[in-house]
């Protein structure tokens, strides 16, 4: 086990927004101390790599800077959306200054590792209703942290709930998380590795059916059609054919079709009746946990034109007073915090990683596309693992190491020359 390797696993245990580090801002700025020194001892640190950082900055406090002004809100608001960076954008760049054009092949090799444990783990759930990982997880938090859930344990490497018997966490706070970490790793996975088959996909696709998350299912579907397409294996026809596919599947099949359209539908009932939820989740001292559909109506109806530059980190104190609701969509979260150009920065920036790989658009557009499919499920965006990508394309000229010769030489110097 290397340094990378350390630097990884407990990046991603930070960014898996489950255990009692992640509520530790001293977790937090100790671990980027760690990486700072970890970055100078082996002279990872170079002049444009600090030039980049220190405009990357800039442009972030004046762009929060100038939509503070224009939404006139709270300055705790700005003092939020500072905190954000220093916490969150910091971290992330300190991890891509480290790993530079390691950092694909060492999450992917982390998290199947990670999903490894987490499959036997999901195992040992189903004996006796999980009173192995139960005991595991109240020893562990009797050391870690003041107050437990009776429902929830974590250990740092497997999450358990019992509103979840029957699926699996892994290491993040849900398993809808889990499936969008487990189906970034697949794609980084087949970006570094010539889309191949290889240990690691079998792992992570095996962990990836064990979440039954719909949203995770639905971007290795498209995964795993962007590999067929980049191998030259497809045609117009198989687009076709794998549209209608599809088609007939979300309809058909009960955990996609029939789930998403409950989904909505209670969206809708639960918005029309957003008064009397409050009432009864107050009385209860519980969030509203509003969903994926209603969650994009309520906060466009809440912030409207503010949606364009974002409004805040802290943007649920705006509301939280009179209704306290629980977001559950990843994409309107972030725009909400970063707004619709925050959003395209991010998935411009994420493109850019793809190009290094991939040597047509229309594969990049079916990676970003895998991305907000994640991200409607679940609020990846904003985590470092998706931060990471504002950083990456920096080094994206030092190499990519983990390409392979063969790939690099039949595609991406072809079309370098178109």
């Amino acid at each position: 086990m290397n340094i990378y390797y350390i630097v990884t696993l407990f990046f991603l245990l930070l960014a898996s927004k489950a255990n009692f580090l992640v509520e530790s801002n001293l977790a937090w700025f100790g671990f980027e101390v760690f990486m700072i020194i970890i970055a100078l001892y082996f002279n990872r640190v170079k002049k444009k790599d600090v030039q980049f950082f220190i405009v990357s900055s800039a442009i972030f406090f004046i762009y929060v800077l100038v939509r503070f002004k224009l939404n006139q809100l709270p300055t705790d608001y700005l003092k939020s959306d500072v905190f954000y960076f220093f916490k969150f954008v910091l971290t992330s760049y300190l991890f891509c200054l480290i790993l530079k054009e390691k950092t694909l092949y060492y999450l992917v090799k982390v998290i199947s590792h990670l999903a490894m444990i987490s499959l036997v783990f999901y195992v040992l759930q189903f004996y006796q209703d999980g009173a192995i990982v139960k005991a595991i997880g109240k020893a562990f938090e009797s050391i870690t942290v003041e107050t437990y859930s009776l429902r929830y344990t974590n250990f740092l490497i497997f999450t358990y709930d019992t509103i979840h018997y029957y699926r699996n966490s892994g290491f993040c706070w849900e398993p809808g998380a889990f499936g969008s970490f487990l189906t970034l790793a697949l794609l980084f996975n087949f970006l570094t590795n010539d889309f191949k088959l290889n240990k690691e996909a079998f792992i992570i696709t095996l962990a990836i059916l064990t979440t039954v998350s719909t949203t995770a299912y639905l971007g290795v579907f498209l995964l795993f059609f962007l590999r067929y397409r980049v191998l030259n294996k497809g045609s117009k026809v198989t687009i076709i054919a794998f549209a209608i596919v599809l088609a007939i599947a979300i309809p058909n099949v009960p955990f996609l079709g029939e789930k998403i359209v409950e989904i909505y539908e209670q969206d809708i009932r639960d918005l029309k009746r957003i008064e009397e939820l409050s009432t009864y989740y107050d009385d209860v001292q519980r969030q509203i946990p509003l969903n994926r559909f209603a969650s994009v109506i309520f906060l466009y109806e809440q912030f409207d034109w503010k949606l364009f530059l974002g409004v805040s980190n802290q943007y649920d104190e705006y509301y939280i007073n009179e209704y306290n609701i629980n977001i559950s969509n990843g994409i309107m979260d972030f725009i909400t915090k970063f707004g619709v150009v925050g959003l395209f920065v991010l998935l411009y920036r994420f493109g850019k990683v793809c190009k290094v790989y991939l040597r047509k658009m229309e594969y990049v557009l079916y990676a970003i596309l895998i991305l907000l499919i994640l991200s409607f499920g679940e609020p990846i965006l904003m985590l470092p693992i998706c931060v990471i990508f504002i950083f990456l394309p920096t080094f994206k000229n030092q190499d990519f190491s983990a390409i392979s010769y063969a790939y690099r030489t039949k595609y991406l110097k072809v079309a370098n020359t178109q």
